[in-house]
């Protein structure tokens, strides 16, 4: 991501969470498979959590006991997430994925709808980014927009891939100027076995209808593999 759009990006956030963003809203049943999948060893591993944002997924896994690092770009949402729950401040930052640089590898990563942010040159970056972060065998654990999701916001398609990706660039909503990219089940999966994962379970769809007034479906895969 250039760095105008990360820096739009990281105001949006701020004004998103600022505003109450996901405040009141259950964690997404993704975390119950992550939670089932580390629930035997862990609680041991040292995991990474990318874009932990108000800690609407992030709270359940560290309160969990899992020993989770947090990093966000939005410095809303980790100076509020921190004073909610000071017990957590101490592993959480207020970093990109690009920026981020750890003294040691992970076990797991989790990234909860946040590769899905950028052009299709972006989104391989993600995917190098976390390959370089991963022990081997480490897990990744990964859910992003669908292809097959029904746009209902204003938006211009700016490029398309032989996958069947594509990448939208919003006129309207929260995500104003903002390039946001969709998958194809085929696309992730060439993501994937680039960067040498293999897959543990997954991709599974999980589509949703989006409440009234707005129409059509909201999809994201949903999928944990493991680097080898």
């Amino acid at each position: 991501m250039n760095m105008g759009q990360g820096n739009l990006a990281s105001r949006r956030w701020d004004a998103e969470y600022g505003g109450g963003r996901y405040a009141n809203e259950e964690p997404v049943n993704f975390v119950k498979t992550i939670m089932s999948a580390l629930e035997v060893s862990g609680r041991s591993l040292c995991g990474l959590y990318v874009g932990c944002g108000n800690g609407r997924n992030y709270v359940p896994l560290a309160g969990s006991g899992l020993n989770i690092l947090g990093i966000d770009i939005s410095a809303a949402a980790i100076g509020d997430l921190s004073r909610r729950h000071p017990s957590l401040s101490g592993k959480l930052l207020c970093k990109s994925l690009a920026d981020f640089e750890p003294r040691g590898l992970f076990d797991y990563v989790v990234a909860i709808q946040v590769f899905q942010h950028g052009a299709e040159s972006d989104v391989s970056r993600h995917f190098d980014s976390v390959s370089c972060l991963l022990k081997a065998g480490g897990l990744l654990f990964l859910r992003v927009n669908s292809a097959s999701t029904e746009i209902c916001l204003r938006h211009t398609v700016v490029e398309k891939n032989m996958h069947g990706g594509f990448t939208v660039r919003y006129e309207e909503g929260p995500k104003k100027g903002l390039d946001i990219h969709f998958f194809s089940q085929a696309e992730l999966e060439a993501h994937l076995l680039r960067r040498n994962f293999e897959l543990v379970s997954g991709p599974s769809e999980d589509s949703v209808l989006r409440a009234p007034p707005k129409t059509g479906t909201w999809s994201q895969w949903e999928a944990v593999s493991r680097k080898n």
